[in-house]
């Protein structure tokens, strides 16, 4: 689909404009890629606005609830394991706690007690008459532990885990925002050579070739991620499983932004053909 400009180059031979296109093509990959994990696997209120999509309520509901269930074993709180304990509306806080812990500030987590502390008086909060019976036993449990509530909450959520995920989600964002402006930086150099080189409708055609390029390869690679909940069990990959099934929708508003960029890379492309 590149291949339009090779009778239209000036001082470039196919060798430079192939080298050229796929250095673009790399790089406008890579903005679009990092700045959408930004907006969206590192933004809390992405997320948080992510989990209430009814295709995610019942991912959610059953992870918090796979922790309630160890909560209630921890306690000695007697249960039907094959019923949810939790409902949507009594898992939703604590989710959203866990996000903004997660994702939000302090960027670097070193105690996770406040966190333990939030999804108990969640857990106290939300559970009343209404809930069920096994719900308002580990309820009624978690009371008499009195101030060892908090750690055994802290051991059932797997926080010490949630902590590192944070840290390392803070790290990617440094990671993200730092590639990205060296990114910006090679996209204006690399451009500024081509136009040494090229006119402008030529060079118009060959950016766009190279546009062309990143939305095909992010539409395959997000189109990929996006299927793999769906063909593999992922639930025993812990933390990764559930932000794979949780991301299974973003990866397919990522394959919708490659045909975005696809087109509208397409039709300069085709308007700045040496043919026309």
């Amino acid at each position: 689909m590149a291949n339009g400009a090779r009778n239209g180059l000036h001082r470039m031979s196919e060798e430079e404009s192939s080298q050229y296109k796929k250095a673009l093509s790399f790089i406008i990959f890579l903005i679009v890629s990092l700045t959408m994990i930004t907006a969206t696997f590192l933004n809390p209120f992405f997320m948080k606005g992510q989990i209430r999509n009814s295709s995610n309520e019942a991912v959610v509901v059953r992870q918090v609830n796979k922790h309630f269930d160890t909560l209630a074993e921890i306690i000695g709180a007697n249960k039907d394991g094959s019923a949810n304990l939790l409902t949507t509306k009594q898992t939703q806080p604590i989710a959203d706690h866990i996000i903004d812990y997660t994702l939000g500030t302090p960027w670097f987590k070193f105690n996770n007690m406040n966190l333990a502390k939030q999804i108990l008086h969640d857990i106290e909060l939300n559970i009343d008459q209404d809930s069920s019976s096994d719900a308002q036993l580990v309820q009624h449990k978690l009371k008499e532990q009195a101030n060892n509530a908090p750690f055994d909450v802290k051991d059932a959520f797997n926080l010490n885990t949630i902590t590192l995920g944070g840290n390392i989600a803070f790290i990617l964002l440094i990671v993200n925002v730092i590639i990205l402006v060296m990114a910006f930086i090679s996209l204006h150099s690399l451009i500024s050579d081509m136009k040494l080189l090229l006119n402008s409708k030529m060079l118009t055609h060959e950016v766009t070739a190279s546009g062309m390029w990143a939305g095909f390869w992010l539409m395959l690679s997000a189109g990929i991620l996006a299927i793999i909940p769906v063909i593999f069990n992922v639930e025993g990959l812990a933390v990764l499983g559930y932000v794979l099934e949780i991301g299974s929708s973003i990866f397919l508003d990522f394959v919708i932004a490659g045909v975005i960029l696809y087109i509208l890379s397409a039709i300069p492309w085709e308007i700045s053909s040496p043919n026309n």
